[in-house]
C-alpha cells in the first residue's frame, strides 16, 4: 500500500519536473523554471564574467589628464585596438550568454516567453563590444531591439548599439539615433546619464565641442555614480577650457572638490591642479603656495609627478626657468610617474631648450620621448620630423664639442693630462655611486607597496614582487636548458662568473688608469691635423645651419667667428666670412663692409668675392632660389650634358652655400664627374662628399655608392655575359651638334632598315661624344648591313668608329680606357 502511494506521488512529480524542463511548450511551470535557471545560473555567471573584465580595464587604464578625457576608458595601452583584449572574463561572458539563448530560449510562433534571453542578447552586445569585436557586437544589439524587448533593455540596448557605432566612426549616424532618444527620456531615468554622455562622446569625436560639452554636463549633472560624476564634471571643465570660459571650467572643478571623497582621488588633484591655472594672474603666489600644499599632504604621494610637473608648467609660465627645470626633474624621478606625465614633462623640457636656442639638449630630450609614443600615432610621426630636423645640429654639435675637447688636451703637458683623467675618472665615479643610490631608493619606494594595484601584467609593482619571489626561491640562475637541476647549471654558473669577472677587471683596468686614456689621444702630426679639420668643418657647418635652417643669426655668427680664429684653410675662411658678412648686413653694416673688404682684398680669385665685388655679371641666369638652381643643373644632367653640368656647378656653389640644396649639388657633381672621368674620379668626387656631408642623407648616399663599389669589384660584370656588340661613331665635342644632318639621316637609315637596332647619344668626356648603334648579335651583321646601304651616300660612315662586345664598351665608360687612333 505505502510502495503503492510513493509511486503515486513521486510518477507525477517527475512528470511535472520533465514538462518544466521543455523550452517547446510554454507552460507557467516552463517558463517560470526556465526562467529562473537562466537569471540565477548561466546568465548570472555571464555577468559575474563579465564585471571582472570591466574591472580589470577600468584597473589597467592610465588617463591622459593632458588631453581632453575619454568619456569611457576602454582599451589598454600597448594593446592593438584592432585586436580582441587580453583581458579575461569577456569571452566566457560570452559563452555564458550563448548558453542561455540556446538552453533557455522559449521562442513560439516568433514570440519569446523568457524575458532574460533579452538580457542574454544584451550580455552578449557588451561582452563582444569590451572584446572589441564591434561588428559582432552591433549584430547582436540590432538583434536585441527588433526582438521586441521591454521598455528599459530597450533603451539600454539602444545606447550600447550607438556606443558601438562611435566605436565604428558612425558618429553621425550615432547622433541621429541618439538625440531622438535623449530627448524623449525623462531626468530622472536610469539611462539618462549614459544616453546624453554616449551622445557626447559623439559629438566629441566630431570636435563639436559646444555640443559635446552640453551633453556632457547633462550626464554630470544626474549622473549618481560618483566616479563617472566625476570624470563628467572634468570633461565638462576641460571643454569650457577649450572655449576659453575659464570662469565655467573653474566651476567645473569645484563640483569635483565638492564631492569630497567621494570622488576618485585622482580627479580631485587633478581638478586641484586646473583651478591654480585658471587663478587669476594676482595670485600667481597663492597659486605656488597651493601646489606647493598639495605635495606636502601625504595622500598626494601617489600623485605628485603631476603635481610637481604641474609647478615646473607654472614656474616656465612666469620665467623662473631654473626653478622649472628642479621641478620637472622632481617629476621625473617620481616612483609612480606615469607615461603620460613622462611625455608631458620631455614635451615641456624640449620645448624650451628649443625656444633657448640648445638644440643638443632638444635633441636628447626629443630622443627620450620618442620611444613613449606609439609608432603609428600622428604625434610620433611629428616629433620624429622635429627630431630629424635636429640630426644635422645635433651631429656637429657633439663633433665640435669631442674635438675640442681632444685639442685642449693636447695642448696639455703629459703630467697635466694624467691629472685630468684622474679628475675626469673621480667625477664619473661620483656620479655612478649617486645613480646607484637613486636607483636603490627607487626601488625601496616600490616595495612598500605604495603603487596602484591593477591587472598583474600591467602593474609594475606585482611584477617586481614575482621577481623578487622567483630569486628568493631559485636564485639568479642562467637562461639555459633544465635550469631547475642544480648538476646541470653548475659548469654554466663558472663558464658565467668567470666571463664576468674577466669583464669587470677590464673596466675597471680601463676606467681607473688615466694611461688607458692618454694612450688613446692621437700620437702624430697628421692624426692632430685630422682631428683639426674635423672640428673646423664642424664650425663650418654649425654656421651654415643656424643661419639658414633656423635664421639663429646670433649662434651662426658665433660659431664662424670661432672658426675664423682656428686659422682654418681658405676654403673653409671665406664661406664663413661670406656668411657672416651676409648676417652683419641685417645687423651691423659697419661690420658688413669689413667682412667684403677683407674677402676681396685677400682671396680675390675665390667665388665669394667674385660674388660681392660683380654681382651683376655672376652667373645667376636670373634664377633666385636654390631650389630652382638645382632644378636646372638636375635637367642638363639627365640630358646626359655633363661639360655643361659642370660648367654651371662653380658659381652656383656660392649661391648655394649653406642651403639644403648644396649638398646635392655636391653628389649631382660627384655623379658627373663619375660620367665623364671613370670611376676612380668618381669614387674621389664621393669621398669630398663623405667628407663634407657625411652625417646626413647626401653622404649617407655617397657612403653607400662607394661600398658597393668596393663589393663589386670596381663595378666588374656580375653573372652572364652575352655576346652583344656596338657599333660606335666617335665625334669631336667642338664639332659636335645633336641636329648634325648627317646623324640625323645616319639615324633615319638605321630604322628603316633595322628595326631591332636602336642608336644612343653617349657623352664619352670632355672631349668626345659617341653615337652608339645596338642591338648588334653578330658583326657580320654590319657588313651586311654595309653592302646593302653603299649607294647611299653616308657622311658618318667617315667618321672614326670601332666595334666593341657590350661589356668591353661598358668598361670604356667606367674606366675612360679608351684611346682615339686619329
Amino acid at each position: 500500500m505505502i510502495r503503492k502511494l510513493a509511486w503515486s506521488v513521486l510518477f507525477p512529480a517527475l512528470f511535472l519536473s520533465s514538462l518544466a524542463c521543455s523550452t517547446k511548450k510554454k507552460g507557467i511551470l516552463n517558463i517560470g523554471y526556465n526562467t529562473i535557471n537562466a537569471k540565477y545560473n548561466v546568465l548570472f555567471n555571464g555577468k559575474e564574467a563579465l564585471a571582472i573584465g570591466e574591472t580589470i580595464l577600468a584597473q589597467a587604464f592610465d588617463d591622459n589628464f593632458y588631453e581632453i578625457l575619454p568619456i569611457e576608458p576602454l582599451n589598454l595601452r600597448g594593446e592593438n585596438f584592432d585586436e580582441t583584449t587580453l583581458v579575461p572574463g569577456f569571452n566566457r561572458a560570452e559563452e555564458k550568454a550563448v548558453k542561455t539563448i540556446q538552453k533557455y530560449s522559449i521562442r513560439i510562433d516568433e514570440v519569446q516567453y523568457n524575458n532574460q534571453i533579452e538580457q542574454a542578447y544584451l550580455l552578449l552586445g557588451k561582452a563582444r563590444y569590451f572584446d572589441r569585436r564591434f561588428f559582432p557586437a552591433l549584430e547582436a544589439f540590432n538583434y536585441l531591439l527588433k526582438s521586441g524587448a521591454k521598455r528599459s533593455v530597450f533603451v539600454e540596448g539602444k545606447i550600447w548599439r550607438e556606443k558601438t557605432n562611435i566605436r565604428l566612426k558612425n558618429y553621425e549616424l550615432a547622433i541621429d539615433n541618439l538625440r531622438p532618444l535623449v530627448q524623449s527620456l525623462p531626468s530622472n531615468n536610469a539611462f539618462y546619464p549614459l544616453a546624453n554622455a554616449t551622445l557626447a562622446e559623439a559629438f566629441l569625436q566630431l570636435e563639436a565641442l559646444d555640443s559635446a560639452r552640453y551633453y556632457i554636463q547633462k550626464a554630470a549633472d544626474k549622473e549618481p555614480k560618483k566616479k563617472n560624476k566625476a570624470r563628467y564634471l572634468f570633461i565638462t571643465g576641460q571643454l569650457f577650457e577649450q572655449q576659453q570660459k575659464h570662469d565655467s571650467a573653474r566651476w567645473a572643478y569645484q563640483e569635483i572638490e565638492n564631492l569630497k571623497r567621494k570622488a576618485p582621488r585622482k580627479f580631485t588633484v587633478q581638478a586641484k591642479i586646473k583651478k591654480a591655472f585658471l587663478a587669476s594672474e594676482e595670485l600667481a603666489e597663492s597659486r605656488e603656495l597651493q601646489l606647493k600644499r598639495m605635495l606636502n599632504n601625504y595622500e598626494n604621494i601617489p600623485f605628485e609627478h603631476q603635481i610637481y610637473s604641474a609647478l615646473g608648467e607654472l614656474y616656465l609660465k612666469e620665467g623662473q626657468d631654473s626653478l622649472a627645470l628642479v621641478a620637472f626633474d622632481q617629476s621625473n624621478q617620481a616612483p609612480q610617474l606615469d607615461i603620460y606625465t613622462e611625455i608631458q614633462n620631455y614635451t615641456s623640457l624640449y620645448t624650451y631648450y628649443f625656444s633657448q636656442g640648445e638644440y643638443v639638449k632638444t635633441g636628447d630630450y626629443l630622443d627620450k620621448v620618442l620611444p613613449l609614443f606609439d609608432e603609428q600615432s600622428v604625434l610620433y610621426k611629428k616629433t620624429k620630423r622635429q627630431r630629424d630636423n635636429l640630426a644635422d645640429v645635433i651631429i656637429y654639435e657633439k663633433r665640435a664639442n669631442e674635438t675640442d675637447s681632444i685639442l685642449d688636451v693636447l695642448k696639455l703637458s703629459v703630467a697635466e693630462q694624467r691629472s685630468f683623467y684622474e679628475r675626469f675618472i673621480e667625477d664619473q665615479q661620483r656620479r655612478s655611486g649617486e645613480e646607484l643610490k637613486k636607483q636603490i631608493e627607487t626601488k625601496q619606494f616600490i616595495q612598500t607597496g605604495r603603487g596602484k594595484s591593477s591587472f598583474y601584467f600591467y602593474n609594475s609593482n606585482l611584477l617586481l614582487q614575482g621577481r623578487q619571489s622567483y630569486l628568493s626561491q631559485w636564485g639568479n640562475r642562467p637562461n639555459v636548458d633544465n635550469w631547475r637541476s642544480a648538476s646541470e647549471l653548475k659548469s654554466a654558473q663558472v663558464e658565467i662568473s668567470q666571463k664576468s669577472e674577466n669583464i669587470q677587471i677590464l673596466l675597471e683596468a680601463f676606467s681607473n688608469n688615466p694611461d688607458q686614456y692618454i694612450d688613446l689621444l692621437p700620437k702624430t702630426e697628421k692624426e692632430t691635423d685630422s682631428i683639426r679639420a674635423l672640428n673646423q668643418k664642424a664650425y663650418l657647418q654649425l654656421g651654415l645651419i643656424y643661419k639658414e635652417k633656423f635664421s639663429n643669426f646670433d649662434l651662426a655668427q658665433q660659431k664662424l667667428s670661432q672658426l675664423l680664429t682656428k686659422n682654418p684653410p681658405e676654403e673653409l675662411a671665406v664661406q664663413a666670412m661670406y656668411h657672416l658678412f651676409r648676417i652683419a648686413e641685417k645687423q651691423e653694416l659697419n661690420r658688413a663692409e669689413d667682412y667684403k673688404k677683407e674677402l676681396i682684398e685677400n682671396y680675390p680669385e675665390s667665388a665669394f668675392a667674385q660674388l660681392l665685388s660683380d654681382p651683376e655679371n655672376f652667373s645667376a641666369t636670373g634664377i633666385v632660389t636654390p631650389e630652382r638652381l638645382y632644378e636646372n643643373v638636375l635637367s642638363l644632367y639627365n640630358n646626359n650634358s655633363f661639360v655643361e653640368v659642370l660648367e654651371k656647378l662653380e658659381p652656383l656653389k656660392v649661391l648655394t652655400s649653406g642651403s639644403s640644396i648644396e649638398p646635392k649639388l655636391a653628389l649631382l657633381k660627384a655623379h658627373t664627374v663619375g660620367r665623364l672621368y671613370g670611376v676612380e674620379s668618381w669614387k674621389e668626387a664621393l669621398n669630398e662628399v663623405v667628407d663634407k656631408f657625411g652625417e646626413i642623407e647626401e653622404g649617407k648616399t655617397a657612403k653607400n655608392l662607394l661600398l658597393q663599389i668596393e663589393a663589386t669589384g670596381e663595378l666588374r660584370e656580375q653573372g652572364p655575359i652575352y655576346k652583344n656588340y656596338k657599333w660606335v661613331f666617335v665625334f669631336q665635342r667642338e664639332q659636335w651638334n645633336p641636329i648634325d644632318p648627317s646623324v640625323l639621316i645616319f639615324q633615319k637609315q638605321i630604322k628603316e632598315t633595322r628595326a631591332q637596332w636602336n642608336i644612343s647619344i653617349d657623352p664619352y668626356n670632355e672631349k668626345f661624344v659617341f653615337v652608339v648603334v645596338h642591338g648588334i648579335l653578330d658583326p657580320n651583321e654590319i657588313e651586311q648591313w654595309l653592302e646593302e646601304n653603299k649607294t647611299n651616300s653616308l657622311t658618318v660612315l667617315t667618321n672614326e668608329n670601332f666595334v666593341a662586345l657590350s661589356s668591353q664598351y661598358r668598361t670604356y665608360l667606367k674606366t675612360k680606357s679608351w684611346k682615339p687612333t686619329k
